[in-house]
């Protein structure tokens, strides 16, 4: 008698994250759903996020999702594997020029911050994993060629630089912001962005003392500072009084409403432009974010406190105990006076 041949299944394939397609899992109660692009997928999260996460953030991501959602040409996230992730942060480095450790700690961030949404009971359960977990790029190891903070004769340039800033009837606001952000930055250690949100409003006297309130910052937190001494005397004030209701670094009304980026934002980068073009800034260093090294290098030799040091320039407290700790006006007040005078003689 001739046997039937044994018809053996197919080996299940090996339920490794790099090689596993996701499940098409429904959208909700919808067992049908359709094509759920990358960009439609940010889009559902940055609108379940949106008063949950800082607007920043949402921002940030926003622009690693372009990317995103441009390489992978409408496929259904659900289709996307590890594979598929590792070869979009290739192309990221390779074909857009962002480095590997951006990649990794920006752009993975963001995208395994929404797929893992997704994978979640928030998220309707969408995926039925996150694929971007273990992806990861290679980083070269780092050569630091100098330190972070400004040496004293660039800071003395800079803020010498800024000093003779004269006021630009074509583009006021800009002139104002080389001239100002810089002196600003010196004395507070905040970053050029929260610096160039600053309304008139947010310049006000609180119990005799001066203060800037920081409304919009990195972490979404925001914080008052008082105003040092000699941004009093160099005419701050003066000129705060003098601006017109609104922002005081940048002109709404020239700012393009189709930009992604806040005109807040380009004026920072503008002002770091101007900075290191005007003063042959090293490259080694940050022409904004250098303010915050030194200025927190300086206030450590002044002997300002951590905990003061970092509410005034607005990182994050390092154990649970310290937030509970908040320093008041008193405190920053007292602090900043022992902050030195930068002398740009």
């Amino acid at each position: 008698m001739i046997k039937e041949p044994v018809t053996q299944a197919a080996p299940a394939l090996e339920a490794c994250p790099e090689h596993r397609r996701l499940e098409l899992a429904p959208v909700g109660n919808e067992p049908n759903a359709g094509t759920v692009t990358a960009g439609a997928l940010f889009e559902r999260w940055a609108a379940y996020s949106e008063d949950k996460k800082a607007p920043n953030t949402i921002k940030r991501y926003r622009g690693s999702f372009r990317s995103f959602e441009a390489f992978t040409k409408g496929r259904d996230v659900r289709t996307l594997t590890a594979d598929d992730l590792y070869a979009w942060a290739e192309h990221r480095r390779d074909a857009e020029g962002v480095t590997a450790r951006a990649i990794n700690k920006n752009d993975m961030v963001a995208v395994g911050s929404v797929m893992g949404w997704a994978a979640s009971r928030q998220g309707k359960k969408l995926l039925s994993d996150n694929p971007v977990r273990g992806v990861r790029l290679d980083e070269p190891r780092r050569v630091v060629e100098r330190e972070r903070t400004f040496r004293e004769r660039e800071v003395a340039a800079i803020l010498s630089a800024a000093s003779a800033v004269k006021p630009d009837e074509e583009n006021p606001t800009f002139a104002a912001a080389k001239r100002w952000c810089p002196w600003l930055a010196a004395y507070s250690g905040a970053r050029i962005a929260e610096l160039t949100h600053l309304e008139k409003r947010d310049i006000r006297t609180e119990f005799g003392t001066v203060v800037m309130d920081l409304r919009v910052t990195k972490t979404g937190e925001p914080r008052t500072v008082p105003l040092h001494a000699h941004l009093i005397e160099l005419g701050f004030l003066t000129f705060v009084e003098a601006s017109a209701p609104g922002p005081l670094f940048y002109d709404p009304k020239r700012h393009s409403k189709t930009s992604s980026t806040s005109p807040a934002e380009l004026r920072g980068h503008k002002v770091g432009k101007w900075v290191r073009a005007t003063v042959k800034l090293d490259r080694g260093v940050d022409p904004n974010h250098g303010w915050r090294h030194t200025w927190k290098t300086r206030a450590l030799a002044a002997g300002i406190e951590e905990r003061l040091r970092d509410a005034i320039t607005g990182h994050r407290v390092t154990s649970v105990g310290r937030r509970y700790e908040t320093p008041s006006l008193t405190m920053l007040s007292h602090a900043i006076n022992l902050f030195p005078y930068y002398n740009t003689l």
